[in-house]
């Protein structure tokens, strides 16, 4: 799988096996903006560890984030790439042009 950097951000877009679905990408923040520690690698298995009915601060500590600094990154982000894939310039003109 590949991904896109986006100054502090991580771009990793996931496809789906049916042609008319849309790519899902997530931007999640590559590092803690506090201390440093990397946590843009642990978003998927958070949400994973969520749908298994973990609560928030079970699937954290599980994932190894002591520090409140670190866990802040993972609670509060909110995945708007949905909504700014609506201004996908590029993705209007190829399905304009089909």
């Amino acid at each position: 799988r590949r991904s896109l950097r986006l100054g502090g951000f991580v771009c990793t877009p996931t496809r789906s096996r049916t042609p008319t679905a849309r790519a899902r990408a997530m931007i999640i923040p590559v590092r803690c903006f506090t201390c440093g520690k990397v946590v843009g690698n642990k978003y998927d298995e958070y949400l994973n560890l969520l749908q298994a009915d973990y609560t928030e601060a079970d699937a954290l500590d599980a994932l190894g984030l002591k520090r409140y600094c670190c866990r802040r990154m993972l609670l509060t982000h909110v995945d708007l790439i949905e909504k700014l894939l609506n201004y996908n310039v590029h993705e209007k003109q190829a399905t304009d042009g089909q």
